[in-house]
């Protein structure tokens, strides 16, 4: 056999380790990983073939536009001089950089060279401003990587109660409380890009406001950390008033442009750990100490969603399901487990800021390590009868229950729903899988709440307040109405699935009390409505939702590596939700 002559040998080395830019979301600020990247902020390159297999991390300053052999290129689509990033770490598919703060805001092509190979160019932006918080697990989610000062020389990091992470002292937030938040994307300063200077405080320049729980408060300083290129530091004092629980949203605010969304948990001084409807204090230390637990949900879930269509008048549609997951969860993602819309408690309300689709508001998806209890479970009982619950690819399990039924439009009533969902005592079990046993969970449904003055509801004048009102739902238990709404303003996505920058708000009252007033001060958080979710160019709609107690519905299940699921619940929603007009 002849051998490939050496140039040939040469060029098969150099295809193989050329560097291959990811095809789409190619780049991410290093907090949030939103894709366009802001004047002097560190942002993350996703590929293959970027760097060696070991993580070189820069070490020194001034930081230089070269490390591990690796570095970072931005072209002007329009044309002119490229730019060099400064290196902050290499990894084999992963690389993160500085952007220089005087990088002309703009279209870039952008390439990695690695051992003297250069990737094809990926599109990316530049923009003025966009800054990201850094999360505990870094995923851009769930809880802030914050910390709570106590003294010159003493902080915390922010988690769910007291305790102790490796050599760091842990705790809930108080109200009346400094907190600091890290991140980057406020914008340029070139005293930083290499030596990690600072040109100070950007908090009045940059009309920089941090937002938690809905209420909007003035940083004491919001600019670069000494030392720390591209890292940026946002110092405020918790309002006395401040919402409370252990899912606080915050989000900051430069400009025009709002961060990624993440949690504060909040507690008064007299508790060691935030409140949550359904986990133990000891549950949440262990999480707060680096733990994780595992985690099992069903949910029974019916929803009407009344909407006004130009031309047609309004439209009814009403779906059934039924899912289930069991799962690892730790800071990043245990909201999506068991919550109560992140509201501390009853007769309270919380306000939320986030740039996000339709899909994302009504339901967001929980990131979290799905456990294989079987190809199906089994629901039965009021017009249930052995309904298979499929597990679907992520390993959780769905189950569209029943026909849905769309309604209104004049001449084609569509067909009736046929309900599945009812009051009654309902039945999941499952016969095991990989991970997790045989288990079975009982739910006693009470009958549905009814938004009984849902037809009233149409122009919400924000400054006046907002009164809900509904019957039933006071059986099995002591069940919660969650009374909900959100304004948005179109602000990026796709055609098909239009991102929204919107603000959401949640509030909790006994099913029993039968009405609730949101009040102004909620209220006139959200931006006036505008455009339709019909065109694409808005989003507004509130409603309210009756969820089955939290404390009822508890099941275990076995894992089958030894041991029990840590906590399991089964539950019902029943809610109502219509596109209203906020003035």
């Amino acid at each position: 056999m002849k051998s490939l002559p050496f140039a040939l040998l040469l060029t098969s080395y150099a295809m193989m380790a050329q560097p291959v830019l990811r095809s789409s979301n190619l780049v991410g600020n290093a907090g949030s990983y939103d894709t366009k990247i802001a004047q002097g902020s560190i942002f993350v390159v996703f590929g293959t073939n970027l760097g060696g297999d070991a993580v070189v991390q820069n070490a020194s300053l001034p930081i230089k536009t070269s490390l591990g052999n690796a570095s970072i290129r931005l072209a002007p689509v329009s044309g002119g001089g490229a730019v060099d990033a400064f290196m902050i770490y290499t990894t084999k598919n992963q690389l993160a950089g500085l952007l220089p703060s005087n990088t002309p805001v703009g279209d870039y092509n952008l390439t990695v060279t690695y051992n003297g190979a250069t990737s094809a160019p990926g599109r990316t932006t530049v923009t003025a401003q966009g800054f990201g918080i850094v999360s505990a697990d870094s995923s851009g989610a769930g809880q802030a990587q914050a910390q709570e000062f106590r003294s010159s020389s003493a902080f915390d990091l922010n988690r769910f109660t007291t305790g102790a992470l490796g050599s760091f002292t842990v705790a809930p937030a108080r109200p009346g409380q400094v907190i600091v938040l890290y991140g980057t994307g406020i914008g340029a300063d070139a005293q930083s890009d290499s030596t990690g200077g600072t040109s100070g405080d950007k908090t009045a320049s940059a009309n920089i406001k941090v937002v938690v729980g809905g209420q909007e408060i003035t940083p004491a300083y919001a600019g670069r950390a000494s030392e720390l290129p591209g890292t940026d530091q946002v110092n405020f004092t918790l309002p006395t008033n401040v919402a409370q629980g252990c899912f606080v949203p915050a989000s900051v605010k430069v400009g025009s442009t709002v961060s990624n969304t993440v949690t504060l948990s909040i507690a008064p001084e007299s508790q060691n750990g935030c409140s949550h409807p359904s986990l133990s204090e000891g549950q949440l230390r262990s999480i707060s100490q680096g733990g994780t637990l595992t985690l099992g949900s069903i949910l029974l879930n019916k929803a009407t969603i009344t909407i006004s269509v130009p031309g047609l008048g309004t439209l009814d549609t009403t779906s059934e399901s039924a899912t289930a997951n069991f799962a690892q969860y730790g800071t990043g993602n245990l909201s999506g487990f068991g919550g109560t819309q992140g509201v501390s408690g009853i007769d309270q309300c919380i306000v939320n800021r986030q740039i996000a689709t339709q899909d994302q508001l009504v339901a967001p998806t929980i990131q979290a390590l799905f456990l294989d209890a079987g190809a199906q479970l089994t629901l039965n009982g009021p017009n249930a009868a052995n309904i298979a619950i499929p597990r679907v690819a992520d390993k959780s399990y769905l189950k569209t229950l029943g026909t849905p039924g769309i309604g209104g439009i004049p001449g084609l009533p569509g067909p009736a729903p046929t309900a599945i969902i009812a009051a009654g005592n309902y039945t999941v079990t499952g016969t095991g899988g990989p991970d997790v046993g045989a288990f079975s969970a009982i739910l006693a449904m009470p009958s549905p709440i009814d938004w009984t003055n849902k037809a009233a509801i149409n122009n919400i004048n924000r400054a006046a307040g907002q009164t809900f009102t509904w019957s039933g739902g006071t059986g099995g238990g002591n069940n919660i109405v969650a009374i909900v709404g959100a304004s948005g303003v179109r602000a990026g996505g796709t055609s098909s699935a239009p991102a929204f920058d919107t603000a959401t708000f949640a509030c909790l009252a006994n099913a029993s009390a039968g009405t609730f007033t949101v009040p102004a001060s909620v209220l006139t958080q959200l931006p006036a409505s505008s455009g339709s979710i019909i065109d694409g160019s808005g989003i507004a709609f509130a409603g309210v939702e009756m969820i089955t107690d939290p404390t009822k519905g508890s099941f275990t299940a076995p894992l089958t590596k030894g041991g029990t699921i840590d906590t399991a619940l089964f539950s019902g929603l029943v809610g109502f939700l219509k596109t209203v007009n906020f003035q």
